[in-house]
């Protein structure tokens, strides 16, 4: 799979990660972030990737804190004069249908907006935000540094609700396969992480089948799905045909 990839990869150079738009929005979010341990340079796929999970998960922390903020002015004359109770019925009245709108992924059946944040903190954000009306939790708005996680604790989890712009394909117990139109690239994650640049278009079909083809590691189908297909030049395809008779 390895050869194939590094074989492919010089038909097509186009990487997510050093596209200018991309660098650009992770110049945007690096002050931000650095300050909450969450920054780190772009050097691959797969970094780009991670940046996109972090970005989605702190775009949808600000939003909901806005949205709480801007719902808790509008009811200024009441606030302090009705219970919590009520508080938290007039808030998620309108909170409910913003939140809709956002990216979210399950665990079990709570919803989980924040992909660096733990059950507890993802629980505050879902359903408890008037906990950030308190003094003591307050603080957890601007530095929340301490409360960070791995973002690996929910695996493919952020992936398969958008989270990024990369497309979930297919997966199986240990592995799974992403695809990004923009480069036409496939993300292998297994043992090892790889990814295959085609070079040539590809429709719905082909990238189910092939997505399903490198999930399940089988050299001799990719070979020859990528020659009877004819997806590459005539140079690329005479090189895989050449292979192919070998295996």
């Amino acid at each position: 799979m390895k050869k194939l990839a590094k074989t492919l990869n010089r038909y097509n150079k186009k990487y997510l990660y050093k596209q200018k738009e991309n660098k650009l929005i992770h110049k945007k979010y690096q002050k931000d972030l650095q300050r909450q341990g969450l920054n780190f340079k772009l050097k691959s796929e797969d970094d780009l990737i991670r940046f996109e999970i972090i970005k989605t998960s702190y775009d949808n922390m600000r939003a909901i804190q806005n949205k709480f903020f801007e719902i808790k002015q509008d009811l200024e004359d009441l606030w302090e004069n009705i219970t919590y109770k009520e508080r938290h019925f007039l808030v998620y009245k309108k909170l409910e249908p913003f939140m809709q709108k956002l990216n979210y992924f399950y665990v079990g059946d709570k919803r989980y907006y924040v992909a660096y944040f733990d059950d507890l903190m993802n629980a505050y954000y879902d359903h408890e935000i008037l906990m950030f009306d308190k003094k003591s939790f307050r603080k957890f708005i601007y530095d929340f540094k301490d409360l960070v996680i791995d973002i690996s604790k929910y695996n493919i989890k952020p992936l398969q609700a958008n989270f990024s712009q990369v497309k979930f394909i297919c997966k199986n117990q240990h592995t799974y396969v992403l695809y990004s139109s923009k480069v036409n690239r496939f993300y292998y994650y297994g043992a090892e992480i790889l990814s295959f640049g085609l070079s040539a278009p590809l429709d719905d079909l082909m990238i189910k089948d092939l997505g399903e083809i490198i999930l399940n590691g089988d050299i001799k189908e990719f070979y020859e799905y990528l020659v009877n297909n004819k997806l590459g030049s005539k140079r690329l395809l005479k090189k895989l045909n050449k292979r192919l008779r070998k295996l």
